[in-house]
Formats: C-alpha cells, sequence, structure tokens
C-alpha cells in the first residue's frame, strides 16, 4: 500500500529578535535564506519540481491538498520543496518479539546494523537510500520491537529491528538545504501513537508522525533554523528548544500554547520529572520552569557551560555533567547536593554521561572512564581506555560495558579494565563521526 504523505509547510517567518544585546551575549546568526518554489497555475495545483533532485519516490509528484482539519493549529500550511514530506506504507506496523542477542548499532558511516553478540556476526544493515548520507549525527528509537530511525537528509524509516524490513518510509523535504542536514541530533519522541521530532534549516519545522504509518498528524514552523537537540514529552505536552525560545504545543493537537524568549540560546535537551521542566543555556544557567507556564521556579548559576544532552532526573535530583563537572541538584529547590571535578585538564572535557544502578558512567575527550556515585558524587573508579570512544556507554550488567570506537565495537570488563573488540570494522574513516548503540532488551 503507498501513500503519498503530503506536509503544509514553510510560511516565512522574518526572526525580528536577537539573543540579547550585552557585550557578553552572543548573537545567533540569521537563518539562512528561503527558497521557495513556485506553484503551477493549474487545476492539479501540483509543485514545480527541480527534476534533477534525488527523490525518495522517482515518478511520484507531490500535490496539494486542500487544508488538513487534524492540522488546524499549525502556521505553516504552504508547500515548498524544503518541508513536504512523502512516504510510503508496505506493510501495517506489528508487535516483533526482542532479539534478546543483539544490539544495534548506528555506526558512524551513516548505516544501521544489528549484531549478534553471540555468534559475533551480522544480522543485517541498512541504509538511507540518498548515497550521500555517509554519517549518522541521530539515534534511532526502539518501541515494541520497531525501530523508528532518522536519517540527517530527511530520511526516516521504520524497520522490524530482527530483519531490517521496512514498515514505513518517508522523506522530510523532496529537496535538501544547502546544508544537506534536516534530521541532527535527534532521538524519535514517542507518545502513545505519535512520533515527534524537529527539523534543521530550511525546513525547521516540529512534526508530529502517526508512527504506525507515517503519515503528518500536525507541524509547526519554528522561528530558528538551530534545532539540533532531543525534544521533550510530559504530561500531554511537547516541549522544545528553538535558539532563544521554549515552546510548549498540546500534544495531540500542536496547538501552541507557551512559546518563552530567554534571550540567550537554549542550547541543551529539556527533561523533566513530571512536576518540573529543566533545562540548561548554552552558558552557565540551569532553569527549572513550570511545566503549564514556562515560567521560573528557581535558576541556578553552574559556573561551568556545556551541559546539552549530558542530563537526567532521578528520585528527587537533577544530575549532569558540564565540561569539567558532575553535578546533583535538589530538584524541587535547584540546592547543589555534591558537585565533582573531573579532571584538571581543562582540554579533557566530559563529552558522554549514562546512569545505570545508581552510577554515573562518563567519559571524556581523551578517553577516560568515570564511575561516579549518584549517592556522594565520589568517583568510585576512574581509567584511560585504551580505545576512545565515540558513541553512548551501553551497560550490560554492572561489570559490563559496550562502546562504540572508530575500529568497531568494544566490551569493557570493568572489573579487570580489558577491552575486547567484538565487531571490527571493514575499514576506518579519517574523520569519525558520534554513534549511538543499543542492547536489545
Amino acid at each position: 500500500m503507498k501513500k503519498p504523505l503530503l506536509l503544509l509547510a514553510l510560511s516565512l517567518l522574518t526572526i525580528s529578535s536577537c539573543l540579547g544585546q550585552t557585550k557578553k551575549k552572543k548573537t545567533l546568526s540569521p537563518p539562512p535564506p528561503v527558497k521557495v518554489e513556485e506553484l503551477k497555475k493549474d487545476s492539479s495545483r501540483t509543485i514545480a519540481i527541480d527534476q534533477s533532485m534525488p527523490s525518495i519516490h522517482p515518478g511520484i509528484a507531490p500535490s496539494l491538498p486542500s487544508r488538513n482539519p487534524n492540522n488546524q493549529y499549525s502556521n505553516n500550511q504552504i508547500f515548498t520543496a524544503y518541508d513536504m514530506v512523502m512516504g510510503e506504507q508496505f506493510k501495517p506496523i506489528e508487535h516483533v518479539d526482542l532479539d534478546k542477542n543483539a544490539i544495534l548499532i548506528y555506526d558512524y558511516d551513516g548505516t544501521i546494523k544489528s549484531f549478534n553478540l553471540n555468534t559475533k556476526t551480522i544480522n543485517w544493515t541498512f541504509s538511507a537510500k540518498d548515497p550521500a548520507v555517509n554519517y549518522s549525527r541521530n539515534k534511532f528509537t526502539l518501541e515494541d520491537g520497531v525501530l523508528y530511525v532518522p536519517f540527517i537528509n530527511g530520511e526516516l524509516y521504520a524497520l522490524n529491528h530482527k530483519t531490517g524490513e521496512k514498515f514505513w518510509e518517508l522523506k522530510a523535504g523532496i529537496k535538501n538545504s544547502q546544508y544537506f542536514k534536516i534530521w541532527i541530533n535527534q532521538t524519535p519522541t514517542i507518545n502513545n501513537d505519535l512520533l515527534y521530532i524537529t527539523s534543521q534549516y530550511e525546513n525547521s519545522n516540529l512534526y508530529a508522525f502517526d508512527k504506525k504509518t507515517g503519515n503528518v498528524v500536525w507541524n509547526y514552523k519554528l522561528a530558528y533554523p538551530y534545532n539540533h537537540l532531543p525534544l521533550l514529552y510530559t504530561n500531554g505536552k511537547v516541549i522544545t528548544q528553538n535558539a532563544p525560545y521554549v515552546y510548549s504545543f498540546d500534544a495531540k493537537t500542536g496547538k501552541l500554547l507557551v512559546q518563552r524568549d530567554f534571550k540567550k540560546a537554549m542550547y541543551a535537551k529539556p527533561i523533566s520529572d513530571g512536576e518540573r521542566i529543566y533545562i540548561a543555556n548554552e552558558s552557565k544557567t540551569l532553569y527549572a520552569l513550570n511545566p503549564e507556564t514556562l515560567e521560573t521556579i528557581w535558576e541556578l548559576d553552574l559556573g561551568e557551560s556545556s551541559v546539552e544532552q549530558k542530563i537526567f532526573t532521578k528520585e528527587g535530583n537533577v544530575y549532569l555533567a558540564t565540561d569539567a563537572s558532575f553535578f546533583a541538584i535538589e530538584a524541587k529547590t535547584g540546592k547543589i547536593v555534591w558537585q565533582t571535578k573531573s579532571t584538571a585538564d581543562k582540554y579533557d572535557d566530559i563529552e558522554q554521561l549514562q546512569e545505570y544502578n545508581n552510577t554515573i558512567y562518563a567519559y571524556t575527550k581523551k578517553g577516560t572512564l568515570f564511575q561516579v556515585n549518584l549517592k556522594n558524587g565520589k568517583i568510585d573508579q576512574s581509567f584511560v581506555l585504551q580505545n576512545r570512544p565515540i558513541s553512548n556507554i551501553e551497560m550490560q550488567d554492572k561489570n559490563t560495558a559496550f562502546f562504540y570506537c572508530e575500529a568497531g565495537l568494544i566490551k569493557l570488563n570493568l572489573k579487570d579494565k580489558k577491552e575486547e573488540l567484538v565487531y571490527m570494522r571493514n575499514s576506518i574513516d579519517e574523520q569519525t563521526k558520534e554513534n549511538y548503540i543499543q542492547l536489545v532488551r
């Protein structure tokens, strides 16, 4: 069954507000110029397409349907070649039993792999249709055995995680931006039947897709083109940062509820404990926000920057890492419970952070691994890895971790600190990008 999926898009928004006027505040660059395709003046109302540009569906011309009543709150009801969505459904979404011997790898060459940890063989490999996709920059989401995978050029797939077979596919933007990037640092966020994701540059939409079909349910055009962090679903709302703005939307309808201007770029992943929303700016400030109004409950000067995605909540505390320190902060008051310095080397920034079994596992740019006690901030163990990680740390149990390096997949024994290369790539790229791995469980 093939269904063209068409999204109304790209109202031309002029950014009138800057990110602050004081000397120490950086001003964001204006959005890149947007090129809008001309509509043909005929009864079919199809869009003029550049025949030279690649298409995920050759031979299928997009059309302009009537206004979607389910998308009534969208501020972006005009098609362009940059943010039109097209796709196909191949089979109905169905539950897939978990392959618990597998680890899923989003490799730095832009391919998705399923690797069997028992036989040490590749189960399947999946690539974007566009051969120009040669690095990752995104993460996938596994739900009910279905793997939802965004590729940097705007392709998005629902796959059977055991076989790599497609349930559906879509392409956001039949024409890529001059920067080629549509999804960047995105993790598909799923609640009930909807999948949420934000896009970049000429596209710059927040999309809600039907996870069963890939159809667009609603969209909203964001003010700035810098949308390179995952969004948040909490209590019936979708929260996303967009340069100096934080937006709140009704998750079902896409109705804009609140748009707050912080006057400084909010380049960090928003998180929530159900009572408050927590988000840091690009500088040194962490905010706790009212989830209904986005008003500040408390704010904390961390003294250090670069929280980005290194943040989570657990049992009444917010845990995060800056460039050089680990923090535990009381969620209700913003009081620092403990702060632990990682290293005296100011050029050895903390790059990744995960929590497992009341322990923080993190590593630095130069490859030092830390195990930090969640209760008191004590560093239980730290050592320099032989292979520098370029992925998240995936814990199998308290003594076994996996991570990816430029050579392939490493299995780390945390007791004896031995590193085993369980999967070796056929080649090593000169400029390796970040990876993402996930044990199937």
